[in-house]
């Protein structure tokens, strides 16, 4: 794959913001403050697409709308970077509808959380182009979110490239029951691939399908929303059988909000023992990276970007610009 980095960002840059997944239309109040906020700490314009704000049952618009404002923010020259405004559970509806070699043409920072999953990595697998898995948009409506910000900053204004280091104030927004205590090795060692992955349970659906992106010697980065240790054990099987970890060469645990819920059976099991327990045979680095997931701050997870790892040491660092 040839690996396509976007234009980086300059102050005053428009911004794009479309639904791609979920409606947004119940938390609108809550939208125009993380808009507002978010212009105001990153000195970036914001340009709400047309559907984005629509609602068709739990969707923001029909599919039809949906991709219409993607290819429409791509399309627009004065549109330097996509945000998606959340998540949800029908992103993967766009993906038959996706005109990649738009894309492929119009090469641009794009970025989201969650379920943007099963379109982040399919838009790099079809084109190339490095995309972006990581913060929520609307956490910006209540939260001014320094290390997320300072990520923006590195990687979009600045080029990226060079150490990520862990969030010395790191805490779960609204103080749910954790047992995450920093950076961890899970199993150690160090390599060098290009990033895949996001979140558990999308990433999950694109296996087998022509919209995986499975590259040779991927390092994958998983994080999961609201699932016990026993439904993260039952995903990595699946992605086991379907022969995912053949060609992984490293595996980053990210932040799994809810996993230590006490009071669903088999919790107390630490994340550590969960991944060994199905991945045990396989001979590759594997940590635990907090800063990756929902209801903290994140970095931004350059998805086809070359990165090294080491959880021996408990360092990332990316290995190049992931914008030019």
């Amino acid at each position: 794959m040839n690996v396509v980095q976007p234009s980086r960002l300059f102050k005053g840059d428009l911004v794009g913001i479309c639904s791609p997944s979920g409606t947004i239309a119940h938390k609108m109040e809550k939208f125009e403050r993380a808009r507002k906020n978010f212009e105001k700490i990153t000195g970036l314009r914001t340009f709400v697409a047309y559907n984005a704000t629509k609602k068709h049952y739990y969707s923001a618009g029909t599919p039809e709308e949906r991709v219409q404002d993607l290819h429409e923010l791509f399309s627009n020259p004065e549109v330097k970077a996509i945000l998606f405004s959340a998540g949800g559970d029908t992103a993967i509806d766009l993906l038959p509808l996706l005109d990649f070699e738009l894309i492929k043409n119009n090469p641009k920072i794009i970025a989201g959380i969650s379920d943007a999953t099963t379109l982040l990595n399919p838009i790099t697998a079809k084109t190339g182009l490095v995309t972006f898995c990581g913060f929520e948009f609307l956490d910006f409506a209540d939260r001014e979110l320094p290390y997320t910000v300072a990520s923006i900053n590195h990687q979009w204004f600045e080029g990226g490239m060079g150490e990520v280091y862990a969030n010395p104030n790191w805490k779960e927004f609204d103080g749910i029951l954790t047992a995450y205590k920093g950076w961890n090795s899970i199993r150690p060692g160090t390599v060098e691939g290009s990033l895949v992955g996001g979140n558990l349970q999308s990433f999950l659906q694109l296996v087998g399908t022509e919209y995986e992106l499975s590259l040779p010697n991927q390092i994958l980065c998983l994080e999961a929303y609201k699932l016990p240790k026993k439904q993260i054990r039952k995903a990595l099987i699946q992605m086991k059988l379907r022969e995912v970890f053949t060609h992984t060469s490293g595996l980053i645990i990210g932040y799994n909000l809810e996993s230590d819920n006490p009071d669903v059976v088999g919790n107390e099991q630490p994340i550590q023992q969960t991944v060994l327990e199905v991945l045990g045979e396989y001979d590759i680095p594997m940590m635990q990276v907090g800063e990756i997931g929902h209801h903290v701050e994140n970095f931004l997870q350059p998805i086809g970007a070359r990165i090294l790892m080491d959880a021996t040491t408990l360092t990332l660092r990316l290995q190049e610009s992931v914008t030019l």
